[in-house]
């Protein structure tokens, strides 16, 4: 971790435009989403199954930020093994980068440690990386870019 001040994390200079989304892993999909419809008001903006990570995404939007569901395809995969060990829970918040690329070569320059080298395929046609918690304090952290700017 890069301390920048009294209480300010500082990872990288790579311009950080927003918070894009929380991502909460679910059981069961339908159902979350029937909650949310009915307790919020909150409408479905987008689904699709990524066959990389193995699960369901969701995409509700809420103001300039998405909840994001994500619901585990297969019995073993990354998040169906999160929900076995933490149950159904937020599992990682996602900040917006204008270049990802730019971003992740800032951030390995400064020695900060990856899950992910490279940006990967990620929901509604964006592209991410997450960094390894330890450098967040044991926050899962995602870099998101998205093409698709109605997001």
């Amino acid at each position: 971790m890069r301390v920048a001040g009294k209480g300010v994390v500082k990872i990288f200079n790579s311009k950080i435009t927003q918070i894009d989304h929380i991502g909460i892993a679910v059981r069961d999909m339908e159902e979350t989403i029937k909650n949310y419809e009915q307790l919020f008001d909150l409408k479905v903006a987008h689904l699709e199954i990524n066959e990389e990570f193995k699960v369901k995404i969701c995409f509700i939007p809420l103001g300039e930020v998405l909840v994001e569901f994500l619901e585990p395809t297969e019995k073993g995969s990354p998040f169906d093994l999160f929900i076995e060990a933490n149950g159904e829970s937020v599992h990682h918040i996602a900040y917006r980068v204008n270049n990802i690329d730019a971003a992740l070569e800032d951030l390995k320059g400064k020695g900060v440690k990856l899950q992910h080298e490279k940006a990967r395929p990620g929901g509604a046609g964006s592209r991410i990386a997450f960094l390894e918690p330890g450098e967040t304090n044991g926050i899962a952290v995602e870099l998101v870019e998205r093409s698709n700017k109605n997001f």
